[in-house]
């Protein structure tokens, strides 16, 4: 087994850097796991969103400047639209 490790330096109020999603498609996950974890946004990546954390969570929470003690904001309760069960529809 091979393994790849990647070390970049990136700025702290700026991190970009280019996808390799093109080169390795398995990547797609972990880059949005950066992302989502971090705040590293990779361009040119096809489906950069959040993969852990909901959609209106706020800031990146494995940074080291996140403050441990942030509030994140209420959310209504939403209406389930369709419900599956085993691979059917109730």
């Amino acid at each position: 087994a091979r393994r790849l490790r990647l070390k970049v330096r990136l700025a702290e109020d700026d991190c970009k850097i280019a996808s390799i999603h093109h080169l390795w498609k398995a990547v797609n996950w972990y880059e949005r796991e950066c992302f989502d974890m971090f705040g590293i946004h990779f361009e040119g990546h096809p489906d950069l969103r959040r993969i852990l954390m909901y959609d209106e969570f706020e800031g990146h929470p494995l940074r080291k400047d996140y403050p441990i003690d942030k509030q994140q904001p209420l959310l209504e309760l939403k209406e389930v639209e369709e419900r599956h069960t085993y691979g059917r529809h109730t």
